[in-house]
């Protein structure tokens, strides 16, 4: 049976939340009465905690669902792709599959780091903001991924620690009573090949249950560098009984995968003013990185070399062990437990554009250099052939030169948590309350290297290292002033190793004081405590080679240095909702939200002096949930005080940072809605405006300039976003077609508002097929208009003040080109 839109029944993924929050049948017969083909009247077990089943438009909280149906007719690769429907989040995955930034409701953290990802219901990453160390790396898309609730705001903190923007709960299959199976091929329009799978039932006779799955993949990439990008897989395994006291599960996760991590490149702007690659540059399918800048000898102070391979892209190995105990205590009383373990090896190569030069004014800052090195002038020459000098003017058909930052980091980590919680059903004053009452703790060892040299190279696909030599008269190669392409080695330089310990302890009332009235509370409490070495740096010049790139490295002092720090905050909520009628509500809530530093904040710099980051967030809303027809309208307010921005700058070779705080103000409405009329057609839109503004930002520049930039705009968060998809069912429902049309509104890559990321607008169309009832075809083609949509500027060349702002020809990022992919599958 084809998928039906947006939201399915949700029996199978939340039986196991249904079986241990068994429905209340004091309580009004909401779900009774509901229309069963209602979203509204699916489960929900994220962002509350309580034994008594919670329906959709039951909820004090704005919550979006994505059902299997769903998955299956997107296919989504990566994390970011699975939520672009949810309303309120900017979603930025033009990197790839993984290493994505979301940005919740005007919040404008980059990568994860005020949210959490979970499965069944535990964090995957504690800090899913740690440097270079997303949480999406984390994780895979795969089908053992059942169904997905997404939690905007409100008891999103109490629940979970650094999740002050959301919780993402991916819920996992489980085996069922009885064998099944699943088997996917898919291929894709860039060399790209997936088998995707599970298979599960029980085990004999015993009430153990069983499932097996993940996925396998081989491809070249959408930006394909001449080598290949994307190897490797998941694996996942689970075992799960329930008894008359209780339920047990186990399950085990292994990654072993590499993927692609695309980067900036450069643009100008047509005369209609939109942006458009270079001459000789496809900034929707091309790259500069290739197999001329894949591999590299980094020299070390001490004489050895560091082997670089941009074809490591980012590489995880991760393993995963898990645990759930569910206890049925006494009547309206119950004990659940959750653990994890991960230990995970996470390694980032990227050839990472940093800066776009006219190459005559480059070569000109270095003609300096000329006499040292035997010449009376200089020029550039490919690496591949340094006996012929070369004229850039009008090379490539751009005549550009560029400086890329080689880019390697190393983050070894693991860690051990455990969320544990009491809770209780209970009548006082004869008015219900479920309690819960939990506790927390995660232990977190991480490591973290960085290095990195700086690189010339040509503008044009998969580009061309150059070197820049000095030139005798008769204008000829006479000796290197740079080494094989590199103009300095030891751009950036860390060395670090440090550990966590955070505990918290967190409670919640759904107080039902009516039929039709509740009230929801909920705190946290929350300690951490961060200890660890990080090495110090030093400027040295190697004397290795007889060029300037080993002239001053960027490398360690041998000198560690210990840091020790503890931190600890309160948050809380509070929500209420009305139930006019099963299918119709209001809700309003306020929370009071935060994010305590970690060990991330002080691995590459002992002495840093972070902050308790604090949020507080308004919300209210209306939901409607009929046979036909479920909306969801939330108005919103976010506050952040003392957000942190760390503005990076490339200073005589070396890449560094310095770290501002600003405070933040977004009002904003998310609108959701599914109409299916008729069971030929179908129509999903959501919609999100905000104002996301800095309301407070005064900084000073490195020349001690004074500027204010209260008022302006956020980085990267769009005033008005929007995605309708509308969808037919033909042949008997056996055929389903989406158009999927998203907008996304103006943004800024810089606190400034200097650099303005054009508005854009995408068209991806989906189809499913059923065959039989076990045998699907489905096709998937994305952007199919080749649009050209900027997610980000150049970070490197500024986050508050741009250098960029101005320049005829710049870096930025754009999504994918069109790509197809095709897939079968067989249920059996």
């Amino acid at each position: 049976m084809l998928a039906t839109p947006v939201v399915a029944e949700t029996a199978t993924a939340t039986s196991a939340a249904a079986d241990a929050a068994k429905p209340d049948t004091d309580q009004d017969s909401s779900a009774a009465q509901a229309d069963p083909t209602s979203s509204g009247n699916d489960i929900i077990v994220t962002g509350r905690a309580g034994n008594t089943a919670r329906r959709k438009v039951e909820a004090s909280y704005a919550i979006s669902t994505i059902s299997a149906a769903e998955l299956q007719m997107k296919s989504p690769r990566g994390v970011g792709e699975a939520l672009k429907n949810v309303p309120g989040f900017w979603i930025e995955s033009s990197s790839g599959e993984a290493s994505g930034n979301i940005r919740v409701r005007g919040i404008p953290n980059d990568g994860y780091s005020t949210i959490t990802l979970q499965e069944d219901g535990l964090t995957t990453q504690h800090d899913g903001g740690l440097g270079w160390l997303n949480a999406d790396q984390s994780f895979r898309m795969d089908s053992t991924i059942e169904q997905v609730e997404v939690v905007r705001g409100g008891p999103s903190s109490i629940f979970a620690s650094n999740a002050p923007g959301a919780t993402v709960n991916f819920i996992t299959r489980k085996g069922g009573d009885h064998f099944e199976g699943y088997a996917k091929y898919e291929v894709g329009s860039y060399n790209d090949h997936r088998v995707d799978g599970w298979i599960g039932g029980p085990i004999g006779s015993t009430p153990w249950h069983y499932l097996i799955g993940g996925f396998y993949t081989l491809s070249d990439g959408q930006r394909q560098s001449g080598y290949r990008q994307d190897q490797g897989g998941q694996i996942r395994g689970t075992l799960n009984a329930s008894y008359d006291w209780g339920s047990l599960m186990f399950g085990v996760k292994r990654i072993d995968e590499r993927i692609g991590n695309s980067m900036v490149s450069p643009f100008v702007n047509d005369s209609s003013g939109n942006p458009v690659g270079v001459n000789g540059f496809n900034a929707l399918y091309d790259t500069i990185a290739g197999p001329d800048t894949r591999y590299f000898n980094f020299r070390q102070a001490d004489g050895s070399t560091y082997r670089f391979d941009d074809g490591v892209g980012t590489t995880e190995k991760l393993t995963q062990l898990t645990g759930e105990l569910k206890l049925n205590i006494a009547e309206g009383l119950t004990f659940q437990d959750n653990m994890r373990y991960r230990s995970s090896f996470t390694k980032r190569n990227a050839v990472t554009p940093y800066a776009v030069y006219d190459a005559a004014t480059l070569l000109s800052a270095y003609s300096k250099y000329a006499s040292a090195y035997g010449g009376t002038s200089v020029g550039y020459a490919y690496t591949d052939n340094p006996t012929q000098a070369i004229d850039m003017t009008g090379r490539n058909g751009n005549g550009l030169a560029l400086v890329n930052l080689i880019r390697s980091f190393t983050i070894p980590e693991k860690e051990f948590i455990n969320d544990g919680r009491f809770q209780k059903t209970a009548y006082i004053f004869g008015q219900k309350h479920d309690f819960a009452l939990g506790g927390y703790f995660a232990h977190v060892s991480e490591q973290y290297h960085s290095t990195s040299a700086t690189a010339l190279t040509d503008v044009k696909n998969q580009a061309q290292l150059l070197d820049i030599y000095a030139l005798d008269a008769a204008g000829n190669p006479t000796q290197s002033i740079t080494e094989n392409g590199i103009l300095s080695y030891g751009a950036e330089f860390a060395n670090g190793r440090g550990q966590s310990d955070t505990a918290a302890i967190y409670g919640s009332d759904e107080w039902q004081v009516t039929n039709k009235l509740r009230i929801d509370g909920g705190f946290r409490w929350e300690h951490v405590h961060t200890s660890g070495t990080v090495e110090g740096k030093q400027t040295v010049n190697l004397g290795q080679s007889a060029t300037i790139a080993d002239n001053a490295v960027l490398t360690g002092s041998g000198v560690y240095t210990p840091f020790s720090r503890s931190f600890s905050h309160t948050g809380w909520t509070l929500g209420t909702n009305y139930q006019f009628q099963p299918g119709l509500g209001l809700f309003a809530r306020y929370t009071s939200a935060f994010r305590l530093p970690s060990v991330g904040d002080f691995i590459g710099n002992a002495n840093n002096n972070p902050i308790v980051q604090k949020m507080n967030f308004l919300e209210g809303g209306l939901k409607v949930s009929k046979h036909s027809f479920d909306f969801y309208a939330t108005a919103f307010r976010s506050i952040y005080k003392s957000y942190a921005i760390t503005d990076y700058t490339l200073t005589n070779g070396a890449y560094s940072g310095r770290t501002v705080y600003g405070n933040t103000k977004t009002w904003g409405v998310e609108l959701e809605g599914t109409w299916h009329p008729r069971t030929w057609f179908d129509l999903h839109a959501q919609y999100t405006w905000q104002d996301p503004r800095f309301s407070k930002f005064i900084y000073t520049n490195s020349s001690g300039v004074l500027t204010d930039y209260s008022n302006h705009y956020l980085i990267r968060v769009p005033k008005n976003s929007f995605r309708i998809t509308p969808a037919v069912n033909l042949l008997d429902r056996r055929l389903r077609i989406e158009a999927g049309i998203s907008y996304y509104g103006k943004r800024f890559s810089d606190v400034a508002n200097q650099i303005k990321l054009p508005s854009y607008t995408t068209l991806d169309l989906d189809a499913q097929f059923d065959v039989t009832k076990r045998l699907e075809l489905n096709l998937y083609v994305d952007n199919v208009t080749n649009t050209i949509g900027l997610t980000e500027g150049n970070p490197r060349a500024g986050t508050i003040d741009n250098s960029e702002a101005g320049a005829a020809t710049y870096l930025a990022r754009s999504i994918f080109g069109r790509s197809v992919r095709g897939a079968i599958s067989y249920k059996f």
